[in-house]
């Protein structure tokens, strides 16, 4: 009796493993570039100051969005990308500054 093992496979993983590393890097370096490009565009416009209260805070990717309204009544869609330095709950009131959709700083009242 003779066994045989078929190595052809591992062969071919082998060769496949170079273009799945170089995929997986560029994809790396688009969301890093994407990032990038949001958090530059937002710290070019003016930054606004208004006393909020906060209704609601969805997790993303890299990213907790909150749905906050001002004293006017207007809601508004924020990001943060500081959530390890900017400390926000839902129902908390306070003085809210931000560029663009990004915020930069949360004083609670």
């Amino acid at each position: 009796m003779t066994v045989r093992i078929d190595n052809s496979g591992v062969d071919k993983f082998g060769e496949a493993f170079p273009i799945i590393f170089a995929i997986l890097v560029i994809l790396m370096l688009v969301v890093i570039a994407a990032n990038f490009i949001l958090r530059t565009k937002d710290d070019s416009k003016e930054a606004i100051r208004r006393k909020v209260k906060i209704l609601e805070k969805q997790s993303n990717a890299g990213a907790e969005w909150y749905i906050v309204e001002c004293e006017n009544g207007e809601r508004l869609r924020l990001r943060n990308f500081q959530g390890y330095k900017v400390f926000i709950t839902v129902g908390d009131e306070g003085i809210l500054e931000y560029k663009g959709l990004t915020i930069k700083s949360f004083q609670k009242l």
